[in-house]
């Protein structure tokens, strides 16, 4: 309606996630970077999420837009489905034949399909958009699938994003074995104020408006106040005040502009908080109506974009493009910037030895997460990344006092929230414990079982002879462990840091 009054090749602020439009934001570089991520390590989910209208699904399709030829690709848009129904949509987006009907019919052609991809040296990912709707059987086929790997590595590498209440939903105890399978995590939150500014000035350039409208500073202001940052609502609210300045016949969109276009866009959205909030089918209708009311306001001349004060009493602002801005800044940034990837775990590791003394220590590496690790209650190495690194780099994790931690790397430490330790942290940990009691792989079974037996009746789970591994998987599962019966060293490790021996802990000292 308005794009040739303005000279736009087509509209700024549409609501399709049209890739070309996408605004990398230092959050949504940062989010792209955990994808990347998790994509070259092959390990597990990752996962993306962020409130309704932040930019998700631009951002999947920018993921998926960047991969080369050599990945085949599944995008599950709607995730409403059956177990059945999700398997066939995969197997439609891959162009695998099926032979038959049954779910292991379904199963077994994308296990055939994921092995002759591995041959030819193809990489496949699926990604599934608003899984925050997917039911706990298709999780659990979900889960199910990502267990298709070789001895060294996964098949298939599957992204979730959706909202909020996904990570609500991965809290939950029976979905823990699909949250210890992360691989990368991100949040991503609403727009700063510069970011929006910038991020109405990357939308007015690349529909061709660049230098031909203009925000004043009042204007942009109220853009951020009333859209929260949340893109969505930007974009409703700048096409809204664009339309009243078409229907003014002027260039320059002001703060009166921008208040009565968030009214009216706020009016046409369902009565709930604005963070939750969807889009209804209706406001095309209300755009019209919105023309009829701009249409009594007094309309002045048409003016040119100028350079001074205009009627709100602020200066007019003629959108440039966005300044670069360094991603994930905070207090642990420099640090991690700085290691060497092999020189940083050699350290990391000597920092925790320290700790222990000149004892003897096994090491186990674990894919976990933040709350395993506290249970485990002893300092770790993490393995680290920034969006800035080409590859990772590594830290020990020495002590935690609430919501800070203190970590070490190359010889000097560092207090810093916990948060910013967890959000850049691999999920990958190795673990220095003491094999007090010499049962290692090599000691007697007999005497294993007994330690194991009296340890796990120590801590509730009595078992007789020939329950002994019901009872290990019991433990196991309570211990966020693959619950197998298998007494291995994650077992082990386990059940020693819940003895009495002395150890260094992360919480609480020396014991």
């Amino acid at each position: 309606m308005y794009e040739a009054h303005y000279g736009f090749a087509e509209k700024p602020f549409n609501l399709t996630p049209d890739p070309k439009y996408l605004y990398l934001s230092q959050r949504h570089t940062e989010a792209f970077a955990h994808l990347e991520f998790g994509r070259r390590e092959r390990g597990g989910f990752i996962v993306v999420t962020g409130e309704v209208g932040t930019g998700k699904t631009t951002l999947a399709r920018y993921f998926l837009s960047r991969l080369d030829s050599r990945t085949a690709t599944a995008f599950v848009l709607y995730p409403a489905l059956t177990a059945a129904e999700l398997l066939g949509s995969i197997l439609q987006d891959l162009h695998i034949p099926v032979p038959g009907a049954s779910l292991k019919d379904h199963v077994d052609a994308l296990h055939r399909f994921l092995l002759e991809a591995r041959e030819k040296g193809r990489d496949v990912v699926l990604l599934i958009d608003e899984a925050q709707d997917l039911s706990a059987e298709v999780l659990e086929q979900i889960r199910l699938i990502s267990n298709l790997e070789t001895d060294t590595e996964k098949l298939i590498q599957i992204v979730l994003m959706g909202q909020s209440e996904l990570q609500e939903m991965l809290s939950r105890r029976e979905l823990r074995q699909l949250a210890q399978r992360v691989t990368a995590q991100y949040h991503l939150a609403p727009l700063s104020r510069p970011e929006t500014e910038d991020y109405v000035a990357h939308r007015l350039r690349v529909a061709g408006g660049d230098g031909k409208v203009s925000f004043t500073s009042g204007a942009l202001a109220a853009v951020h106040q009333h859209s929260g940052g949340v893109p969505r609502l930007i974009n409703l609210i700048c096409d809204r005040a664009l339309l009243a300045g078409y229907v003014q016949g002027v260039r320059v969109v002001d703060a009166p502009m921008v208040r009565q276009a968030s009214s009216e866009v706020k009016s046409a959205l369902p009565r709930r908080p604005m963070a939750r909030y969807a889009p209804l089918a209706a406001l095309p209708v209300a755009a019209a109506v919105a023309v009829l009311a701009w249409q009594g306001r007094p309309s002045p001349a048409p003016v040119a974009a100028p350079a001074t004060g205009v009627a709100d009493g602020t200066v007019v602002k003629t959108l440039a493009a966005p300044a670069s801005r360094p991603p994930a800044a905070g207090p642990l940034a420099p640090m991690l910037l700085g290691l060497d990837h092999d020189r940083s775990f050699q350290s990391a590791v000597g920092q925790v030895q320290a700790l222990w003394g000149p004892d003897l220590l096994e090491r186990t590496p674990l894919r976990t997460h933040m709350e395993q690790v506290r249970r485990l209650n002893l300092p770790v190495v993490l393995e680290m990344f920034h969006p800035a690194r080409r590859d990772t780099c590594y830290l020990a994790l020495l002590h935690l006092e609430g919501d800070q931690a203190v970590v070490a790397a190359d010889g000097a430490s560092l207090r810093v929230p916990l948060a910013e330790v967890d959000r850049l942290w691999t999920r990958q940990a190795v673990f220095l414990w003491r094999d007090f009691d010499a049962l290692a792989p090599g000691a007697d079974p007999q005497r294993i079982n007994a330690w194991v037996r009296q340890a796990l009746a120590g801590l509730g789970y009595p078992a007789q002879d020939p329950d002994l591994a019901g009872a290990v998987a019991r433990f196991q599962q309570d211990a966020d462990l693959a619950a197998d019966g298998v007494i291995g060293a994650r077992t082990l490790m386990t059940l020693y840091s819940r003895s009495q021996y002395p150890r260094p802990r992360l919480s609480g000292g020396s014991s």
